[in-house]
């Protein structure tokens, strides 16, 4: 191989994203370290060599930091990578599958190089769909949204829907995956510019922010909410409860205004009685819960939509392996519209 061997040794050309120690709230560069590493030493018969094209952070991986299993997985460990999908480039193939060329969508460690298995990658088109798609509206963000308002929502057309975190990579999706199922979708963003990018979709928004929640629902959904889907937990969850139809739905995505805080600092939640009062069904999920049959059939109908124009989806990039510190840290702040990616 001419380049291992061109290679081998060499710190110059790969990186890898460390994660450096726990958090003790909110995270800080302390918590990361980039730095050079050897590439791959060899290419065994199968592999293929991997560069990483587009890196995805996402809100998840912060309760992989914190000890203990987090969704279901192990936690991240210090000293080691952080891991998490991305779209790659082969750059050279021992294996029947693939090409040089080819993109690929994976979960792969924050390295700028890596040795894969063919069986852990998807092939993806990035000639009818642009590459950062995959990582956002036609990927993980699109199938977090699509898989739990098909299977869990139980959408009835003429719905009354209010999604938190609406400017972000899952809440602008499934904005929007509500909005083509029929639903009246009201949703929140913490700044001007996001919320009026989610007017401009057709969604009727406001900055958090600047309101009363209680009053705004009371305005904005004043027969109350059938379905609430939640980015953000604590207070915001509470406040949701109380304007929550009989028999209303909650799908319990995210809760990131918790995640920086301390066991003894998380917000609780004091109206959870309305859930037997109002007969509410509050499921969680992750997306390993769907089957493969799902996931293609949400695939289809996510990049069918995207081509005709229906779920238009936006990216914060950042450019360089080494801003994923500060592309991660920025989900807390923020610093995102839409899906937040690192241009490799």
């Amino acid at each position: 191989s001419l380049i291992l061997t061109a290679t081998m040794g060499s710190t110059s050309k790969n990186m890898v994203c460390l994660f450096k120690e726990r958090p003790k709230g909110e995270l800080t560069s302390s918590n990361f370290e980039v730095t050079g590493c050897p590439m791959p030493s060899e290419l065994p018969d199968g592999k293929v060599l991997l560069k990483m094209a587009c890196i995805s952070v996402d809100p998840y991986m912060r309760g992989k930091m914190n000890e203990g299993k987090s969704y279901f997985t192990a936690p991240f460990e210090p000293g080691k990578p952080f891991a998490g999908g991305a779209v790659a480039n082969v750059i050279e193939s021992n294996s029947a599958d693939f090409v040089p060329g080819d993109f690929v969508l994976g979960f792969f460690p924050w390295k700028k190089y890596i040795v894969a298995e063919p069986k852990s990658l998807m092939k993806i088109d990035t000639k009818t769909v642009p590459l950062e798609k995959y990582l956002s509206s036609a990927g993980y963000s699109g199938l977090s949204s699509y898989l739990p308002i098909k299977h869990i929502a139980d959408i009835k057309g003429g719905e009354t829907v209010f999604v938190t975190g609406g400017a972000g990579a899952v809440g602008s999706c499934a904005c929007q995956i509500f909005k083509i199922l029929g639903c009246k979708v009201i949703s929140c963003a913490g700044s001007k510019n996001k919320v009026m990018w989610l007017k401009a979709l057709g969604i009727e928004a406001f900055n958090y922010k600047e309101v009363d929640l209680d009053k705004t629902l009371s305005k904005l959904c004043p027969n109350g909410i059938d379905v609430y889907w939640d980015n953000v937990g604590g207070q915001t969850l509470e406040t949701a409860l109380d304007h929550m139809k009989n028999f209303g739905r909650v799908i319990c995505c995210g809760m990131i205004s918790q995640y920086n805080k301390l066991p003894h600092e998380r917000y609780g939640i004091t109206n959870l009685f309305q859930i037997t009062v109002k007969r509410l069904r509050m499921q969680g999920f992750i997306l390993g819960d769907f089957d493969a049959k799902q996931r293609t059939e949400a695939i289809k109908d996510l990049t069918g939509w995207i081509k005709d124009g229906k779920l238009k989806t936006t990216e914060t990039v950042l450019e360089g392996f080494d801003k994923l510190p500060e592309a991660f840290m920025g989900l807390f702040t923020g610093k995102n519209l839409g899906k937040m990616l690192v241009k490799v």
